[in-house]
C-alpha cells in the first residue's frame, strides 16, 4: 500500500528544522507551474496549502526541493514537485488528493509524495514507494531560511602532484557582520569507507545549524582533503589497497594525523577571520570528527574554549584494535583544561555505549575534564544519528555553553 494517514510517520518529523539545502545543484520549478502557483485562489480554509514551497530533503539536506501547490479544493490540488541533487533532477506533476489533513500525490517513479502542514505554517514531506517503504523526509516552507549560507574556499600549505590544495568549508551565520561566537563543526567518515562516490559528498548538519544560529552561533564545516569539494587525496586510515578504512592501528592511526592537520590549517584561518570572536571558538564533531574535535582541544588548547563530541570515535568497536587507537586519540584530548561535552546514543552500531564509557575512562584517567551523556534516539533513527534530533541534546548543549562562558 502506498503511504497514507494510516502509515506512521517517523517520530521524529517534528525535529526535522527549518535549513538551508546543501545540493550544489539548484531545483527549478518550470515558469508555467510557478506562476500558476503564485496566482492561485483557494477555497476558505484551504490557502494555506497554496503557493510555492522550498526546502529541503534527503540524507544531511543533500537535496534542494521545490514544490507548487495550485488548483485548490476539498478534493485535492495539483501538485508540481522539483527535486534537484548532484545525482539526477526529478521534475514531476500530478494531481494529488486529500486524505485527512494529508496532500497525497503519486508520482512517475511509482512512489508517492506525502504533505502535510505543520503548526506553524511550514510543510512535511515524505516519499514512500509501494508497501510503506520511506525513502526520503524534508521540510518546507514559505519563510526565510533559519540561516544564511555560503561555501568558502580555504589554501592550504598542501600539495599533491605540483599542485596547490584547497580546502571547502560550508559557513552558516546568523544575520549581521559578527564578530559571532563561532562552532566549527568536523565530519565524520562514510561508513566502511568502500563507497568511493560518497567521499564527494559535502557534510554538513542542518539540526545543528538550526540549534547553534538561533542562539547567535555562526557554524562552519571544513572538508577535509579529498572529501566533499575539497582538493587532494582522501585518506584517513585505508587498507593498502584502499578497499576500505582499515582496523589496524599502524594504518589507521596515521590518517588520523592526517586529518588533524586539514583541521590544524583551517583553525589558522578561522581564528583570524573578522566574523569570528576568537574568544569564543569551539570545536564540535560527530563520529570521526568528535574524537578529532576532543584529541585537537588537547593539543591546541590555547585555540579554543570548548569541545563538543558526538558519537565519537576513530574506528568501530568490532575493529581488534579500537580500544587501541581511540584510546591513543581520546587521551591526546585529556590535556584541553575545560570541560568538554561527550553525546552518544544506545543502539550505536559504531561505537556501543559500553566502548564509548570505556574511552571517557581512558580519557578521564589521562586528566581529562568532562561529561558523559547517554541519548535514546527516537523510534527509526539508530544511535549513531542522534545528533540530528535537537530535543535530545539541546538542553545539555545550552547547560555546556552556559559553563564555558
Amino acid at each position: 500500500m502506498a503511504a497514507s494517514a494510516q502509515t506512521a510517520w517517523p517520530s521524529y518529523m517534528g525535529d526535522l528544522p527549518r535549513a538551508v539545502s546543501e545540493s550544489s545543484v539548484a531545483a527549478e520549478l518550470p515558469p508555467q507551474a510557478a506562476a500558476l502557483a503564485q496566482q492561485a485562489t483557494a477555497p476558505a480554509g484551504l490557502a494555506q496549502w497554496g503557493g510555492i514551497w522550498s526546502g529541503w530533503a534527503c540524507r544531511t539536506a543533500g537535496c534542494d526541493i521545490k514544490v507548487a501547490v495550485r488548483d485548490l479544493s476539498a478534493e485535492g490540488a495539483t501538485v508540481t514537485y522539483v527535486g534537484a541533487s548532484p545525482l539526477q533532477t526529478v521534475v514531476d506533476e500530478a494531481a494529488g488528493r486529500f486524505e485527512n489533513n494529508e496532500l497525497h500525490v503519486p508520482l512517475k517513479t511509482g512512489a508517492e509524495l506525502v504533505l502535510r502542514l505543520r503548526k506553524d505554517g511550514d510543510m512535511e514531506l515524505g516519499i514512500w514507494r509501494p508497501q510503506a517503504q520511506l525513502l526520503s523526509v524534508g521540510l518546507l516552507s514559505r519563510r526565510p531560511p533559519a540561516y544564511a549560507r555560503r561555501v568558502e574556499w580555504q589554501d592550504t600549505p598542501f600539495t599533491e602532484n605540483g599542485k596547490p590544495v584547497r580546502l571547502e568549508m560550508v559557513v552558516h551565520r546568523p544575520e549581521g557582520d559578527g564578530p559571532f561566537p563561532t562552532l566549527v563543526m568536523n565530519h565524520g567518515s562514510t561508513g566502511m569507507g568502500n563507497r568511493p562516490e560518497w567521499f564527494g559528498l559535502t557534510w554538513t548538519s542542518p539540526e545543528v545549524s538550526a540549534f547553534f544560529v538561533a542562539r547567535g552561533w555562526q557554524v562552519i564545516y571544513p572538508q577535509r582533503r579529498g572529501r566533499g569539494h575539497s582538493e587532494g587525496l582522501y585518506d584517513e586510515g585505508f587498507e593498502t589497497d584502499r578497499s576500505r578504512y582499515s582496523c589496524q592501528a599502524a594504518l589507521s592511526l596515521p590518517g588520523a594525523d592526517r586529518a588533524l592537520a586539514d583541521i590544524q590549517v583551517v583553525m589558522a584561518h578561522i581564528r583570524q577571520r573578522g566574523d569570528v570572536d576568537p574568544r569564543r571558538v569551539v570545536i564540535g564533531g560527530v563520529s570521526r570528527g568528535g574524537i578529532l574535535a576532543t584529541a585537537y582541544a588537547g593539543l591546541h588548547p590555547q585555540e579554543v574554549v570548548g569541545a563538543i563530541n558526538f558519537v565519537g570515535g576513530w574506528i568501530g568497536a568490532l575493529c581488534p584494535d579500537a580500544a587501541k587507537v581511540n584510546g591513543e586519540l581520546f587521551t591526546r584530548g585529556a590535556a584541553f583544561p575545560g570541560p568538554t561535552l561527550w553525546l552518544y546514543g544506545e543502539a550505536d552500531p559504531y561505537y556501543p555505549v559500553a566502548h564509548s564509557r570505556a574511552n571517557f575512562k581512558v580519557f578521564e584517567a589521562a586528566g581529562g575534564k568532562g561529561v558523559f551523556e547517554v541519548l535514546m534516539p527516537p523510534k527509526g533513527l539508530d544511535g549513531h544519528s542522534t545528533y540530528t534530533v535537537q530535543r535530545l541534546w539541546g538542553a545539555s548543549v545550552d547547560a555546556y555553553l552556559a559553563s564555558i562562558r
